[in-house]
């Protein structure tokens, strides 16, 4: 069978579970940083997903402390220390969301990792970094009028998972929810 789901990963509640161990809110970042690296390269990888989308950082996160916003762009910078993972498990790399506010080296990182995977077949992440479904829509229009859909860019998606116990989107994929269906952990 050939693998063509695309599974969203809403992945809250690191703060709440940090609270709860008596850790940083940075600390539970990278516990749940952890936990997708290891979702992505073993558990997804070898299931009928062909495709892992990650909500990491959404446009309305930028009204968090100044210190979490930092402590969080340097976390998703670190993950160059991926590309080695991605490359020998042929695992394709790619953003979505805007560019323009994102520190300039974790930009060149996003780009680097995408030229690197972009033969990559077997499967592919799509990192959330400064993305809302909202923001998507609005620039896509912008640039493309109504013929917008073709531009997403994030596929529909078939399944989503909310860790954290929220019952919503916050502004994940709205378009390509349609037709998925959820799962609230």
């Amino acid at each position: 069978m050939t693998k063509k789901l695309a599974f969203g990963l809403i992945a809250d509640g690191n703060r709440r579970w940090a609270k709860s161990h008596n850790q940083t809110s940075l600390n539970g970042h990278q516990k749940g940083f952890e936990v997708i690296r290891e979702v992505v390269t073993q558990t997804l990888y070898e299931s009928d997903f062909n495709t892992l989308v990650v909500y990491g950082f959404s446009t309305e996160n930028w009204t968090r402390s100044p210190q979490e916003v930092a402590g969080l762009m340097k976390l998703f910078d670190s993950a160059e220390s991926w590309f080695d993972d991605l490359q020998a498990k042929e695992i394709k790399f790619k953003h979505a969301g805007r560019k323009d506010r994102l520190p300039k080296s974790l930009v060149k990182k996003l780009e680097k990792a995408e030229k690197l995977t972009e033969n990559n077949q077997k499967f592919t992440i799509i990192i959330c970094l400064d993305y809302g479904g909202q923001d998507e829509i609005n620039r896509l229009v912008e640039k493309h009028g109504v013929n917008f859909e073709s531009h997403l860019e994030v596929p529909p998606l078939d399944l989503i998972l909310r860790t954290g116990g929220e019952q919503r989107l916050s502004n994940f994929c709205l378009w390509q929810a349609a037709y998925s269906e959820f799962v609230f952990e």
